[in-house]
């Protein structure tokens, strides 16, 4: 097996993004900070309309997501704090899925945002999911994008191999060569290892397997010890299902054929204890469809959300 399994079973929960020239047309209309502890968790606000909350990152979501949602969605975009600029260092012994869920918490709660729609993006979904089962209340409808069901198990190890069995024999002779140089590249300097690493994935994040993602980590902090700790212990034998918390709120589910990180075989259908369920499966996306195919992504997300009355009128 080759090494970058392992290294991309961690990656998985990153973030992919739009073409830079997009993100270069996005301005910032808010920006401040919300306090969690001792860390303070940076924040923007994008767009009009119905209050919704993106958590992850600050910097990297706003890429993702086209400006036409910015008509409809008022989307505030807030760090957890493995991407926060001002952090500090939690006892890792006692930081898990709860603790994230309370500062996603403390950030709804500083932020004003009374039963906003709740984005969340590759393991950012994940811990909105976790999130709902302990605070649907709170808010009014759950997406999730590109997120694993499962994690750190035989069956996810099991997943994603299969998949990436039935990937084309170019596109793994390509992963092959972008490893292989990543190796070369890693014994020279290994700097900035963790973004170099995702770089050098192309070809299992996204439908485009040349796509170069190296403009995505400019300016980009990530603090390793806690990312470490979140995909090695607090993410390790996870089913978000095991333990049978029925979710009320509305939820909808947008995954990618070509996403070979985070395989979309590991999602069934329906769910019993999610009654109102939509699964979608974007057939041109890997990682981050709201990108890839972010035109289809935003007429299936806003006919959910009309269907379901959760836009504002």
């Amino acid at each position: 097996m080759k090494s970058y399994y392992l290294i991309i079973s961690i990656l998985i929960l990153f973030l992919a993004c739009s073409p830079k020239a997009e993100q270069e047309e996005k301005a910032t209309s808010a920006y401040q900070g919300i306090q969690v502890g001792s860390t303070t968790l940076d924040y923007v606000i994008e767009g009009t309309g119905t209050p919704t909350l993106v958590i992850g990152s600050h910097i990297y979501y706003p890429k993702t997501f086209s400006k036409e949602l910015e008509k409809y969605l008022q989307l505030h975009y807030v760090d957890l704090r493995w991407f926060a600029e001002e952090y500090s260092p939690v006892n890792l012994e006692e930081y898990g899925i709860e603790e994230i869920v309370a500062d996603v918490e403390s950030a709804r709660q500083q932020l004003g945002l009374e039963k906003p729609l709740l984005i969340g993006h590759s393991i950012h979904g994940t811990l909105a999911m976790e999130y709902a089962k302990l605070h649907q209340d709170k808010i009014s409808g759950l997406v999730i994008i590109g997120s694993p069901a499962k994690h750190g198990s035989e069956v996810f190890d099991k997943a994603v191999l299969d998949l990436w069995e039935t990937a084309h024999p170019e596109r793994k002779t390509l992963q092959d060569s972008l490893w292989e140089a990543l190796q070369v590249e890693l014994a020279e300097d290994n700097s900035n290892d963790f973004a170099k690493a995702y770089i050098a994935t192309s070809a299992q994040y996204w439908y485009d397997s040349l796509y170069d993602a190296a403009w995505l980590w400019e300016g980009m902090i990530a603090h390793t010890e806690l990312t470490s700790h979140l995909f090695g212990s607090v993410f390790q034998d996870y089913d978000m299902f095991r333990d049978s918390v029925e979710v009320t709120i509305p939820v909808w589910v947008g995954m990618g054929t070509y996403d070979y990180v985070i395989p979309y075989t590991l999602w069934q259908v329906a769910y019993k204890t999610v009654p109102d369920f939509t699964f979608t499966l974007f057939e041109k996306s890997g990682h981050t469809p709201q990108l890839e195919e972010a035109e289809l992504f935003n007429q299936l997300l806003l006919a959910w959300a009309i269907q379901r009355r959760l836009l504002a009128p």
